[in-house]
Order: structure tokens, then C-alpha cells, then sequence
């Protein structure tokens, strides 16, 4: 067995499923595997690789005078009243390097929640400490130097990153969430195909050079991936914010300007659940994995990529055509037979998963769900032989990380098992498969909602409703 496919199956094992697998070596897309339902074409939820992509628009507000390293960061602000002395020693080095000085981590699960601008947050948090000793893993960090390159390029992230990275990588089908003041996510927020991020990743083996012209400032590539931070622990979630996690914790990675990096030289652009772009400069590769890895697993991935992928640039090549083949091969679902058709409508008392009345068509080889919500009315169509593909805005956003779509790309299958309806839907942009679970009980029906990854519960608890008169 070669090392990629041992290394296949162990995540497998773990319950780590890949969405895609890019290997660039050499000059060359050397690996380019994909896990149905996932495509090339399709972008994927980055979450907290979208940092990388944060730093690297400060990086050209640098070469481009807009900001020094060295500003303060109460300079890009207009605060309520004076701020303090911690504060007031924070600079921009401090956030790119995650030392800002305060005692917790703030998440996008939590800030994407706020109705006002997301900065406000960071500033509003008490700086505990002088800025520039403690590593201290938050997301809101990164979104106020998001609000910084906003502020003194006159535009957000993604609209300046357009002409001097996107463009030149040939990057054009990408999503970047915003704020409420209009302030691209900084931390978390980036959806864009996963070839697009190996380009990314190629761009920093490179140098930052791309067919041959400069594309990111010259010098930038080494500061970005450099160790500034020996020892970085990300800190202990307790499904609010990011705490230490005590002086015993082991310490896998250093960490650079919103970069993780590794004392063997590589350094990955790394997300919740999966996410990773890891660059090794001594073996001239770039490995790139999308997928949908729970809590704690998903922390061990960066490691065993580093091993695996030593002991893969140390081997011949393998043929992995049959494995590429067998990724591609669709969950299956009902097989032909009778099931139950009718047509009903349950409304629900007030429930934990917002919803407030269910109508199920069910027929030969369908169902189609409508689904009244805390964000209005959807219409979802399950095949009960083959999936459907469509595109939905229900709501998921308790089960998915904070995250709501208005139109998420879903395919969506239903089994019958007995008198339980069992639903299916795979996002395809992102790393959720939530699945439902209707049980008829005379006049009433009891849904069940679940998910495969989040950074809180995965399941919300059962709701009861009653047929429609």
C-alpha cells in the first residue's frame, strides 16, 4: 500500500473525511483527488485559512506604504473614550503574530453572531497583558486587520486583494463574507475552489512569484513563514471562546504572520475542520486537503500530513487511479420499492431548532420538504433513488459553526427505514452533512436534526409536531 492510501485510511478511520486531495511537486499537479460529492468546481469554506489570505493583503499594504508593522492599532480607530495603556502598546506585528495581550481567544462562531461591526469586539476586550509576549489564538484578531488594510486602502480585503492576487493567479470564483460594517471577515470568512487555494500555497513556494513576474512583495514570503511564535497552542474551546490551555499542553507548531509553522521549515494555511495548505519548501511541494474532520481530530491532521507526505516524497510514485475512482462513488440510497405516499402538514409549539411548521409530500421516488423557519418558507426535494441537487437558505446556522448561506449548494437523498423518513443533505461548499430524522407517531411527527462537525453540539434537540387539521 502506497503512503498516500495508508494515510487515506487513516483518517478514514478516525472519522476524518477528505473532500480533496492536490499534491504540487516539482512544477506539477503530481495528485488531484476528489470525495463525492465535492468537485473542482465547487468552492469550499476555508474558515480559518482565510488568516493566510488576511496577512498577505497586509503584506501589500506594507510594500505599499499604507501602514509600518510597527503603527499602533488604536491609530486605525476611533475609540469611545482613551484607550489603555496595553492598548495603547498594541501594534500591527502584534496581531499578525497573535500577540495581542489578552487573557481569551474570540471565535467567528461567536462574533458572526453580533449585529454591529465585528472590531468592536476586540476592542471592546480587555488587554490583560502587554502586547507581544502571549500567543493567544482569535479570530477576531484577525478581522481587525482586516479592518485596518480596509481603512487605509479605501476598500475591503477582498475588492484590494483582486488585482494584486486574485487576478494574477487567475482566481475568480471566490466568496468572502463580510461584516456588518462591510469589512471582509478577516478571520474566517473566504470560500474559494480548492485548486484555487493550491495556487495560493504555490505562490508562497515560489516565493511569490508567479509565470515568471513578482506578484507578492519581495521579502514578504520569508517574514510571513518565519517562526515568530516558537510555541503556539490554539487554547481549549468551551463552545464561547478560546482559553489557555495551561503551561502542560504540547505545542506541535510555531506560528508566523498568520501562518502555523513547523521546525522541519514547512508552514500550512490551516481552517476548522480540515482545512489545510501546507508548503514544503526543502521538498518543493505543496499539499492541499478540504474536508469534514471533527473536534479534537481534526487538530492532529497538520502532523499526520507532515508524516505522511515525507514518507510519500521519499517513495516512487504510485498509481492511485482505482482510489481516485472509488472516492468518486456516490453514497448510495433506497433501493426500488413500495414506500408510503401522502401528504401532510405539522405545525410545531416553539422549538430549539426554529422551526414552526413542516408540510412532507412523500411519493413513489421523492420527497419534497417544506420547511417554515426563523428564516422564512423552503422547499427542499429529496430523490429517494438518485440525490437532488439545488441550492437552499434553511436554517443551519446553530449546527454549522454560525454559518448561514441564503443559497447553499446541497444534494439531498431520503431513505425509509420503517416509519422513520431519514433525510440527507451534503453542502457541497463547505464541510456539513446535516441529516434528519422524521418519526411518524400517529397525529404527530418528532424531527430530529444533526450534523457531522461543529464546534458546539452536533445535534439540537428533538421537536414535536402535530398534523394540520
Amino acid at each position: 500500500m502506497s503512503a498516500v492510501e495508508s494515510f487515506l485510511d487513516d483518517l478514514a478511520a478516525r472519522g476524518m473525511r477528505v473532500h480533496s486531495l492536490l499534491v504540487h511537486r516539482g512544477g506539477a499537479t503530481t495528485l488531484d483527488l476528489w470525495q463525492w460529492p465535492h468537485e473542482p468546481d465547487l468552492k469550499h469554506k476555508l474558515h480559518s485559512a482565510t488568516k493566510s489570505f488576511t496577512a498577505t493583503a497586509v503584506g501589500f499594504a506594507e510594500a505599499e506604504g499604507l501602514l509600518d508593522l510597527e503603527d499602533p492599532v488604536v491609530k486605525f480607530f476611533e475609540l469611545p473614550e482613551p484607550p489603555g495603556e496595553n492598548l495603547s502598546r498594541m501594534r500591527v506585528r502584534d496581531l499578525l503574530t497573535m500577540r495581542t495581550g489578552h487573557a481569551r481567544g474570540l471565535s467567528g462562531a461567536t462574533t458572526r453572531l453580533r449585529k454591529t461591526g465585528w472590531a468592536g469586539e476586540f476592542l471592546e476586550e480587555p488587554v490583560v497583558e502587554r502586547p507581544g509576549r502571549t500567543f493567544r489564538y482569535s479570530s477576531t484578531t484577525s478581522h481587525v486587520l482586516s479592518a485596518i488594510v480596509q481603512e487605509v486602502a479605501g476598500e475591503p480585503v477582498d475588492e484590494y486583494l483582486r488585482p494584486r492576487l486574485f487576478e494574477p493567479l487567475g482566481i475568480t470564483d471566490y466568496d468572502w463574507e463580510r461584516d456588518p460594517d462591510g469589512v471582509s471577515s478577516g478571520g474566517n470568512g473566504l470560500s474559494l475552489r480548492s485548486r484555487d487555494l493550491l495556487s495560493f500555497g504555490v505562490l508562497y513556494l515560489q516565493d511569490g512569484v508567479w509565470e515568471g513576474e513578482r506578484v507578492l512583495p519581495a521579502g514578504w514570503v520569508r517574514k510571513a513563514s518565519a517562526p515568530h511564535v516558537l510555541r503556539a497552542v490554539s487554547g481549549e474551546w468551551n463552545g464561547k471562546e478560546l482559553l489557555s490551555a495551561g503551561p502542560d499542553a504540547v505545542a506541535n507548531s510555531g506560528y508566523g504572520y498568520q501562518f502555523w509553522t513547523n521546525k522541519d521549515g514547512s508552514y500550512a494555511a490551516s481552517g476548522l475542520f480540515g482545512q489545510e495548505c501546507m508548503v514544503f519548501p526543502d521538498q518543493d511541494a505543496v499539499v492541499v486537503v478540504t474536508g469534514a474532520m471533527p473536534d479534537p481530530e481534526y487538530h492532529d491532521l497538520p502532523r499526520m500530513l507532515r508524516e505522511a507526505f515525507r514518507r510519500v516524497f521519499a517513495e516512487p510514485s504510485e498509481n492511485l487511479d482505482r482510489r481516485i475512482e472509488r472516492a468518486r462513488e456516490p453514497e448510495p440510497l433506497d433501493a426500488p420499492g413500495e414506500r408510503p405516499v401522502f401528504a401532510r402538514t405539522y405545525d410545531f409549539e416553539a422549538n430549539e431548532q426554529g422551526v414552526r411548521s413542516l408540510s412532507v409530500e412523500a411519493t413513489a421516488d421523492s420527497v419534497r420538504l417544506g420547511v417554515e423557519d426563523d428564516r422564512g418558507t423552503h422547499t427542499l426535494d429529496h430523490g429517494l433513488e438518485k440525490w437532488v441537487r439545488q441550492r437552499t437558505g434553511v436554517s443551519v446556522g446553530r449546527l454549522h459553526h454560525s454559518y448561514q448561506d441564503d443559497a447553499a449548494p446541497i444534494l439531498a437523498g431520503a431513505k425509509w427505514a420503517g416509519d422513520e423518513l431519514e433525510l440527507t443533505w451534503h453542502f457541497l461548499e463547505g464541510p456539513f452533512i446535516d441529516r434528519l430524522t422524521l418519526r411518524f407517531e400517529g397525529d404527530d411527527v418528532v424531527l430530529d436534526h444533526r450534523t457531522n462537525v461543529n464546534s458546539g453540539p452536533t445535534a439540537l434537540p428533538p421537536a414535536r409536531g402535530t398534523v394540520r387539521a
